[in-house]
């Protein structure tokens, strides 16, 4: 007998945070995991961009606002669709997602789901202090990934 009053059942699938994607995307062999923040220098795009053409990969990226673990954060789609673009003119296939509630654990899981040669990663630069208090999404990719992640400010 199944207890349907004691867990919660979910009423409506989750929706899907992909935002644009290549047609060829889910033909990719090896995936390089891009975390970008909005504000980051074009170094970190060119850097990803070098990863996936040098690992003949595609490329999984995620659009986060910030990375502190207690602060919610926001991609605006102009932004996701911005990075598409820009990725569709490097000739790479690629997958561009928002950030969820916790973008360490969608990096995390988005590399390991497509088993991925590496992470690139933008990060800011914050105090000690400032990271003990609220944490930070590079730091537990850091600690948790199983591939190289490469951190790019």
């Amino acid at each position: 007998m199944t207890d349907l009053y004691s867990t919660s059942q979910p009423r409506f699938p989750v929706p899907s945070r992909q935002v644009t994607a290549s047609p060829g995307i889910g033909s990719a062999s090896r995936t390089v995991v891009l975390a970008l923040r909005p504000d980051s220098s074009d170094e970190v795009l060119e850097q990803a961009i070098a990863a996936a053409r040098r690992e003949n990969a595609a490329v999984q990226a995620v659009v986060f606002g910030t990375d502190t673990t207690t602060a919610p954060s926001t991609s605006p789609l102009a932004e996701c669709t911005k990075l598409g673009t820009a990725l569709a003119e490097a000739g790479l296939e690629y997958a561009v997602h928002r950030a969820g509630p916790d973008p360490a654990e969608q990096i995390l899981g988005l590399a390991e789901e497509h088993d991925a040669a590496m992470i690139v990663m933008s990060t800011k630069r914050r105090s000690p202090v400032v990271k003990l208090l609220l944490g930070s999404s590079a730091q537990q990719v850091i600690l948790e990934a199983e591939c190289p992640v490469l951190l790019v400010k």
